[in-house]
């Protein structure tokens, strides 16, 4: 090839690089824009989600990123300054519970909660079944008789010292007791305990009618409405009272260690792979344009998005010479081939 057929094709080279540079001029390049976007969505009434990527390929890439990628050993770091920026924002003393969420937002939510008959009867169920609740309960009303026998035993005393002699028989009459029957307090104790667990079966069940009963009744959601309306003018700031930094951070980085050992089940791989094969089934042969559409994605909102950010990444790139180099860096080898110099 001659060396007036190399000129001719850096010429051509310089020469393109500047039309392409020329086109990407904010002005320009707002146009450029609006035209590809218009052509993308017109070319998109004509291809199908089916068509242009599958179910299979859509599988692996989310099985990709939602379980198989290494999560960092930044992140809980990240999560720690993340959770002190959090918990120190000066939002939170500015901005009340009403502020982030209205009187009907909360009523909606909480008939909507109310509503799960099914499921709310169950965790009533499971909650006043539970031998947790069972124990509790019992202990407290044991401890509750303890006191007021323990109570009536020291006025007893009180009302004995006033009388010549009757404390003495009393302390008398207790070492009498426990000389001939050694383990009758024991005995005692433990038959009290069995008929408050007996009876605390019945007072639970009652306890569970009861509440089903405020439910139905709208007692229940009254109360709710009454507390919300006790501290919807109170600021966040006051749920520092309750969760300290520390608190907040160890409960972040637990549920990221929650979420890091549930994305690797077998389970929430069933599930991933599910809602891909769903969506693929409702729109696999729904054309790109209607897809994006029903997803509320819009020629204007994709303009818009553009033009938020090119013009500024463009304008950085031209000024440290990055995309001159890149364009002949791309552009070169075409016109230096020898196929190309031939037409020259």
């Amino acid at each position: 090839m001659t060396d007036a057929q190399r000129d001719k094709a850096e010429q051509l080279l310089n020469a393109q690089i500047a039309w392409i540079i020329a086109q990407l001029d904010e002005k320009e390049f707002k146009k450029l824009v609006k035209e590809e976007v218009n052509q993308f969505f017109k070319l998109a009434k004509t291809l199908k989600l089916n068509e242009v990527v599958s179910a299979e390929k859509v599988r692996v890439t989310a099985r990709r990123y939602a379980i198989e990628m290494e999560i960092s050993g930044a992140i809980p770091e990240l999560i720690g300054e993340i959770a002190d920026r959090l918990y120190n924002h000066p939002g939170h003393d500015k901005n009340s519970f009403e502020d982030l969420i209205t009187d009907q937002e909360v009523a909606e939510l909480l008939d909507v909660a109310l509503e799960m008959k099914a499921l709310r009867q169950r965790l009533i169920s499971e909650i006043g079944g539970s031998p947790l609740t069972l124990n509790l309960i019992s202990d407290m009303l044991y401890r509750g008789i303890q006191g007021f026998v323990s109570q009536g035993t020291n006025m007893a005393g009180n009302m004995a010292g006033n009388i010549p002699g009757a404390s003495s028989l009393l302390k008398l009459g207790k070492s009498a007791v426990s000389r001939a029957a050694p383990g009758l307090e024991k005995s005692a104790e433990t038959s009290i305990k069995k008929y408050i667990a007996h009876n605390t079966r019945s007072i639970i069940r009652q306890s569970e009618k009861r509440l089903e009963s405020a439910v139905e009744s709208g007692e229940l959601r009254q109360g709710i409405l009454d507390f919300w309306d006790e501290i919807k003018e109170e600021k966040v700031a006051s749920l520092r009272r309750y969760i300290t930094r520390d608190e907040l951070e160890d409960v972040m980085v637990t549920g990221l260690e929650a979420w890091k050992q549930f994305r690797e089940t077998r389970y929430f791989g069933n599930l991933l792979d599910a809602g891909v094969d769903f969506f693929f089934h409702k729109y696999g042969d729904t054309t790109l344009d209607k897809l994006v559409g029903e997803m509320g994605v819009t020629k204007k909102m994709v303009n818009d998005e553009i033009m938020h950010y090119a013009p500024d990444i463009i304008a950085l790139l031209k000024e440290k010479g990055i995309l001159e180099e890149t364009l002949r860096r791309r552009l070169s080898p075409f016109w230096h081939a020898d196929s190309t110099l031939a037409l020259l």
